[in-house]
């Protein structure tokens, strides 16, 4: 099948959606990335958009959860992209380890609370301008309704796939810093593992 009916098929089955009712096509589609500037604050921000009332009313409301977490600044040497690694590997682990369900808010609020591990080399820092933040958006949700609002121009696709903890230690020695992995140790003997971290020995 050629590229060109393969559009007019997916545009014939999301019209038939449109006109049934079924807003499942607001999950079917793809972020684009947008042009960044030269800012070096950081944070991580997590979206959701989701329907209120679906199944029970004819025109359901549109819910939103905006999650801006703390700024921060990269480790000293570290370039942006080999950060954007760094944060990859992190948030692997997170969903890894702590059975953590993939792009959600409490797999962002755990990554942003690594972020304060000394170890780890980012830095807080108190930005009240949004112009000189860079946000590392997670969405989840109705990825439709994202792309139609303002904090669409600013999406980029920060996270990269299958990072190494090779790659991850010699980020850090390039850094001259020692990176031990993240573990999750549990509280008492016999209890769920909880939030705590570790240095491997």
């Amino acid at each position: 099948m050629d590229f060109k009916k393969q559009l007019v098929e997916l545009k014939n089955k999301l019209l038939l959606q449109k006109l049934s009712g079924n807003l499942d096509y607001e999950f079917e589609t793809e972020l684009e990335d947008h042009p960044i500037g030269n800012q070096d604050t950081y944070r991580l921000y997590y979206v959701n958009y989701h329907r209120i009332g679906e199944g029970y009313t004819k025109k359901p409301s549109v819910g939103r959860i905006n999650w801006p977490c703390k700024p921060f600044k990269l480790p000293e040497g570290m370039t942006r992209e080999e950060a954007f690694k760094v944060l990859s590997y992190l948030t692997d682990c997170i969903e890894k380890e702590e059975d953590t369900e993939m792009c959600s808010l409490k797999s962002v609020k755990l990554l942003d609370s690594i972020l304060d591990l000394e170890r780890l080399g980012f830095k807080r820092v108190k930005e009240i301008d949004e112009s000189k933040i860079i946000n590392l958006f997670t969405v989840s949700g109705r990825i439709l309704l994202f792309k139609k609002c303002e904090l669409y121009s600013k999406y980029f696709e920060w996270y990269v796939e299958n990072v190494t903890l090779d790659e991850i230690v010699d980020i850090y020695a390039k850094c001259n810093m020692e990176f031990k992995d993240i573990v999750w140790v549990p509280k008492d003997k016999g209890q769920q593992k909880v939030l705590m971290f570790n240095q491997k020995k």
